[in-house]
């Protein structure tokens, strides 16, 4: 017979042995991935064709607010974005003076912000890191349903800060901002600095990543955790895709038929114009000076 003193000690152990094990599955600990691998995944979710360049930016009303009820609550809503910066993790948004959202922002001292992305959520869409390795427009055989929606995949929260940019003083960028963003949501055109059609007032604002918090999917497969400006950056010069090619080629191999046509009506490439184009196109359409 053991000794009652003997089982004890065993008890013991087993107890702290599942108390490590649980403390481990819940945090990155026990995922396979390591965080230069998160990093890498990160910065190629902010490119995925398949989100559309659609992010989820949430603003603070402020506590002097008139209306009571709204003084200091956050306003989410989607916003496109366009990761047009080559160096930084920087997002480029097309902001409207008439929007809730973006008055939070100019009202701001801070100008601080929060934006979310995250992957398709249609399970149909499967996510390429479990996609079959002969066919990547299937998920992998073996896998059962329930990690293939939304909780199983990527989703990303930057924590950062805008900066407005002033179009009068620094035309260049506001030309560069106008072409980058365009070629990646050309429905923009119809209410962008360059438009004769819309009634509202737009200006350029540039997202700054101060802090990034990543769930990559279940933390027993992927890795969960914070990443900071440096190491997003950083992370961003290695690994963001040099040329909209990579989304094209991308969106062919990773979605359904039906959703890549849907993809390929919705994002056009845009033609750039020549110089005479341009200059006449300039003329016709005088950019608008914010601040």
């Amino acid at each position: 017979m053991i000794p009652a003193a003997r089982v004890s000690k065993l008890l013991r152990r087993c107890f702290y042995t599942t108390a490590l094990m649980f403390v481990l599955c819940t945090t990155r600990s026990l995922a396979w991935e390591t965080k230069a691998q998160a990093l890498e995944q990160a910065v190629h979710l902010v490119h995925d064709p398949t989100v559309f360049g659609v992010s989820t930016l949430s603003t603070r009303y402020p506590s002097s607010h008139p209306i009571a009820e709204l003084a200091g609550h956050v306003i989410s809503g989607p916003e496109y974005f366009a990761p047009c910066e080559a160096d930084t993790g920087t997002l480029l948004y097309l902001g409207l003076t008439v929007s809730q959202t973006w008055k939070n922002i100019l009202n701001s001292d801070s100008k601080i912000a929060t934006v979310s992305i995250a992957s398709n959520t249609n399970p149909a869409i499967p996510d390429p890191r479990h996609s079959s390795g002969h066919d990547s427009k299937h998920w992998e055989e073996d896998r059962p349903s329930w990690r293939r929606g939304m909780p199983s995949k990527a989703r990303i929260t930057l924590f950062g800060h805008f900066s407005i940019l002033n179009v009068t003083e620094q035309p260049e960028q506001a030309k560069k901002a106008l072409h980058c963003y365009l070629d990646h949501h050309p429905d923009a055109s119809h209410w962008a600095p360059d438009s004769d059609e819309s009634p509202h007032i737009p200006f350029w604002a540039t997202f700054t990543v101060d802090k990034v918090y990543w769930v990559g999917g279940f933390g027993d497969e992927h890795y969960i955790g914070w990443f900071s400006s440096y190491e997003w950056n950083t992370a961003w010069k290695q690994h963001r895709p040099t040329t909209r090619d990579w989304a094209s080629n991308n969106t062919a191999s990773s979605l359904p038929e039906d959703d890549a046509r849907l993809l390929a009506t919705q994002i056009p490439l845009s033609t750039p114009l020549d110089a005479e184009e341009e200059d006449q196109h300039e003329m016709l359409h005088p950019k608008l000076a914010f601040q």
